[in-house]
């Protein structure tokens, strides 16, 4: 998938020189508990920026805490696929099964530690977190990645993997259902240039939780 970012020199030259990187973040369906990630953090922009990724999850354990700001670092990690369920075991390692949810990714823990949990993506070599989930003991998550990626601008130095629950800067909400890719403007005073029936922009200092992190509770155990 991938969605394209396009800018005037002048905007370009005037985010470099001012020491901005572009960020991003992927929406999901799941618990309310969930907090959303950041996905990846970019200074290579150019005139003409494409975003792009496959749609090949893992699922992750963590002893990370979930806290604002704090980053979250996964110690176990494996291919999975919706439809399927991770056993999580001791130590938070385990295997997947072909048993779970048809429309979500399930993370099962069969023991009694609480740990934290959540899917990632394979960028560039390295496994990238989009969000993370308290996994109580003897418990389940579901995850349902959704097809809407979050952009912005800004010059706050914060490393992937972070827990963001408020946009740090104007950031542009897009969605991606049913198409491949999407583009989009940028203008170096914060605007952003789109269609307003598969975009909304993101004021700063809005909630990112409700708008990343959809409510799963309907989803079946």
């Amino acid at each position: 998938m991938r969605v394209t970012v396009n800018m005037s020199v002048e905007t370009v030259q005037a985010l470099h020189n001012a020491g901005f990187f572009l960020y991003g973040f992927k929406a999901v369906e799941g618990p309310a508990t969930g907090r959303p990630l950041v996905w990846f953090k970019n200074d290579t922009y150019s005139a003409v920026t494409n975003i792009v990724w496959e749609e090949v999850y893992q699922a992750y354990t963590s002893s990370s805490q979930i806290i604002p700001g704090g980053r979250v670092t996964g110690s176990f990690f494996i291919d999975i696929d919706p439809g399927q369920t991770l056993e999580v075991g001791v130590g938070g390692v385990g295997f997947v099964t072909p048993d779970g949810d048809p429309d979500a990714i399930t993370i099962e823990n069969t023991t009694t530690t609480e740990y934290t949990c959540g899917i990632s993506q394979l960028e560039e070599g390295e496994q990238k977190t989009l969000c993370a989930f308290p996994l109580f003991g003897m418990n389940a998550d579901l995850i349902v990645p959704i097809s809407k990626v979050l952009l912005m601008f800004s010059t706050d130095p914060v490393d992937t993997g972070t827990v963001i629950m408020q946009a740090y800067s104007p950031g542009l909400l897009i969605d991606l259902t049913g198409v491949e890719e999407r583009e989009v403007g940028y203008n170096i005073n914060g605007t952003w240039t789109y269609n307003s029936l598969w975009a909304q922009p993101v004021s700063n200092g809005t909630d990112l939780v409700p708008l990343l992190i959809t409510d799963g509770a309907g989803l079946a155990e």
